[in-house]
């Protein structure tokens, strides 16, 4: 009989790719976990698969799931608190949520739990405007830690993560429609000195792929990867390369860079330590931010926009 992959935050952003690889690279069949309010529109034709099942989890217990054959979880479900959610759905999401999860894997001899975390969240770093996600996700990641002893457990750790159909909201997403989408005369920036390590969203999914793999072939009981590619970009040169691609030089739009103020605790330099990734897929494969770049202009401009709602 296949095996059954339990997955949260289907439809959202990285839960929608990673859900699309694994129907493309696996034989596993895919429980999601969703909400029966739920916008489908990134993952509405994938939902047709008969390898795809769902449970509208505020409809439905985690008792009421069948946990047969379920062998692994990949978590991707997160609340950012974006849009002044209380603190309590903050917790709610990103730790009691998970950890209920956890708990009843455990019971159901679910033998590995993937969890998606983020740079925001790394020991060394502390970022006030999404103070609430991060302290939760912290907390979680000491409980991870605890229930280890009784499930394999995985913590990704993603770094700046950009792709095609992400929240409008979203750096690299308000980048690509303001400058090269739906250009506008001018967009306003910080001097753009920060750098991150910007790592396309297939890249991504390939990660998931590869731990999915390396949870079925080895014995452990905690282990964390950094998920990027290990070459941190500023946040000028990467918007630069934007428009460069999208105008080919052109005057418009005019990036006013230096017009808005850093935040107090702007985080200056991230990037991942690849170490631990390598032993897992070979990075050298992973698209360079000019190739990300150009993938996702060329997505949009044909039209391929799977947000037709």
């Amino acid at each position: 009989m296949s095996k059954k992959i339990l997955l949260t935050g289907a439809t959202g952003f990285l839960g929608s790719h990673v859900l699309s690889m694994l129907l493309n690279r696996t034989s596993d069949d895919i429980l999601i976990l969703k909400r029966s309010f739920s916008d489908l529109w990134r993952i509405k034709e994938l939902m047709s698969n008969p390898r795809v099942s769902y449970i509208d989890i505020d409809n439905n217990n985690l008792d009421d799931i069948d946990w047969q054959n379920i062998d692994t979880i990949i978590h991707c479900a997160t609340e950012y608190g974006r849009n002044s959610n209380s603190c309590y759905k903050v917790l709610e999401t990103n730790l009691m949520f998970p950890i209920n999860l956890i708990e009843c894997a455990i019971k159901n001899n679910v033998k590995t739990f993937i969890n998606t975390d983020s740079y925001f969240n790394k020991e060394n770093m502390s970022y006030s405007n999404l103070l609430n996600y991060s302290l939760s996700k912290k907390s979680l990641n000491m409980w991870l830690k605890y229930f280890s002893k009784n499930i394999k457990i995985i913590n990704m750790v993603l770094e700046h993560i950009y792709g095609e159909n992400d929240n409008s909201d979203k750096f690299v997403e308000r980048m690509i429609q303001d400058i090269a989408i739906a250009p506008k005369p001018f967009v306003d920036l910080t001097y753009g000195e920060q750098k991150r390590d910007f790592i396309y969203v297939n890249d991504v999914c390939e990660t998931y792929i590869a731990a999915l793999k390396y949870s079925r072939e080895n014995n452990f009981r905690f282990r964390q990867f950094d998920i990027g590619t290990g070459k941190p970009v500023s946040i000028k040169q990467f918007v630069e390369t934007i428009k460069l691609m999208a105008t080919g030089g052109g005057d418009l739009p005019v990036l006013n860079f230096g017009k808005l103020q850093y935040r107090e605790d702007e985080m200056m330099c991230s990037y991942a330590d690849t170490v631990e990734l390598s032993a897992l897929i070979n990075t050298d494969k992973f698209l360079s931010y000019q190739q990300g770049i150009e993938k996702i202009i060329k997505y949009y401009r044909e039209g391929k926009n799977v947000n037709k709602r």
